[in-house]
């Protein structure tokens, strides 16, 4: 049976760019609050800590701070996946020190990202302050050791090796991490006072576009980098075993009964994500087809991760302006988001430049499908759409954010309802709208699907 393809674009009236509302979001990325509290990440670079107070205008480009959020989102997700609520984000503080650990259940865990290659035989030359961090965390919580997860993003490097590599560290040697730690503590709290940086190692990022460079003396400074907490780990080694616990707990699917928005907007790629969950694990799938599999849904976690802390960033204006409202027609459920009274989503197209206004529907379909059925589902004939360009240079050009109206609100609700029944029925894709084009290159499913 053949699906009429769905024209969302005759469903778009207008689409207005919102000046107004982009310049007050953009300032709220470009801001940063100066820490107050002495934070372990502070004793990882104490130059770097002294010149953030000093100079709370510095902020860091966009590019870079993309970077952050990435990997701040990254942790979340993943966290979420292999562990639970009670031992995320563990608040700990000692010794007049604070800090976050990422995973804290029986032994602190750090989570990390990078995009090069991790090198398993010598963590403490690749990423000493990947060691110095836990090594002050596992003192905190009187832990003489704990655990470090690097998650390799997407490359060519990538290609053939694992995403994600666990190390197990030792830390035989808590008085002496803490005489260290606060004796960095110490150092930084008389730099400030004095408002003089000359006793404070080297920047690690000398040379290397620091943020800071412009008023930091690193040029003239006569203390070298160390990294004396390193130096006191015992045994490293690569923990193969619980790599593998961690990449099976997040390719364990659990879908709900109900259908989100997002399954109607690409129902196709739903029906066989739901099909593959009821499935049993065959003991005959190679592991190559296993690990493939397992990295694509790391991946995804890093680009759900990074839109979740850039929403975060930007907070979508003062408090109480943004809200979730639950929707419920029959076998479709969700939370639509809420700004300003209006229905509104962020996405992170990967684009070098910006698409036209003219463009935009049919560059971007699934985008204005998804807002589409959110204003259908809550009755609302205008809705917001916040695109930021992760790949274009220009800082003031990475922020778009449009008010779209819609009309026949009915006949979009009506297409979202019937999207959700057609998936209770389907028995096989093709009763299914079809996927966007653009997805099916690189779609896990196109062998099965074809695209057609």
């Amino acid at each position: 049976m053949k699906i009429a393809d769905f024209d969302i674009t005759s469903y778009v009236s207008r689409i207005e760019a919102n000046r107004s509302v982009k310049d007050a979001l953009m300032q709220k990325l470009k801001t940063r609050r100066p820490p107050y509290r002495i934070s372990v990440t502070n004793l990882l670079n104490l130059k770097q800590a002294y010149f953030q107070r000093k100079h709370p205008e510095i902020i860091p480009p966009l590019e870079k701070q993309q970077l952050m959020w990435a990997g701040t989102g990254f942790h979340k997700v993943f966290g979420s996946a292999v562990s639970s609520e009670e031992y995320l984000e563990q608040f700990v503080e000692a010794e007049g020190i604070v800090g976050k650990i990422d995973i804290y259940e029986k032994i602190p865990v750090e989570v990390k990202t990078t995009s090069a290659p991790p090198d398993t035989k010598d963590l403490l030359r690749y990423r000493p302050t990947y060691v110095e961090q836990l090594g002050m965390y596992c003192t905190m919580v009187n832990a003489h050791e704990g655990e470090i997860i690097i998650y390799q993003r997407q490359g060519e490097e990538s290609a053939s090796t694992s995403p994600l590599v666990v190390y197990h560290v030792a830390f035989p040697n808590l008085e002496a991490i803490r005489g260290e730690m606060q004796r960095r503590r110490d150092l930084l709290i008389q730099s400030l006072i004095s408002n003089d940086p000359n006793n404070l190692p080297i920047c690690l990022w000398f040379n290397k576009q620091c943020d800071y460079s412009q008023v930091c003396d690193c040029k003239t400074s006569s203390v070298p980098p160390s990294h004396e907490i390193a130096e006191l780990a015992g045994q490293i080694y690569v923990d193969n075993i619980t790599c593998e616990q961690l990449l099976s707990k997040i390719a364990e699917s659990q879908p709900s009964q109900l259908f989100r928005i997002n399954d109607i907007v690409f129902p196709r790629k739903a029906y066989f994500e739901r099909l593959k969950s009821q499935e049993v694990a065959d003991p005959e799938l190679v592991s190559g087809e296993v690990a493939e599999e397992k990295g694509e849904y790391l991946r995804s976690m890093d680009e759900r991760g990074f839109l979740d802390t850039l929403r975060d960033s930007l907070r979508y204006g003062a408090p109480g302006e943004m809200r979730r409202i639950p929707v419920r027609h029959a076998l479709l459920g969700d939370l639509v988001q809420m700004w300003q009274n209006l229905p509104t989503i962020l996405r992170g197209p990967k684009f070098y430049s910006l698409v036209e206004r003219e463009r935009l529907s049919r560059t971007f379909p699934h985008y204005f499908l998804r807002l589409g059925f959110e204003c259908a589902l809550t009755d609302h004939a205008q809705g917001r759409l916040l695109v930021y360009y992760t790949n274009v240079p220009k800082e003031d050009a990475k922020l778009m954010v449009y008010d779209v109206t819609f009309r026949n609100l009915a006949a979009l609700k009506a297409e979202a309802l019937q999207r959700a029944e057609l998936m209770t029925k389907a028995q096989s894709p093709w009763e299914l709208p079809k996927c966007p084009s653009w997805m099916c290159p690189n779609c896990g499913y196109l062998s099965e699907c074809g695209g057609i």
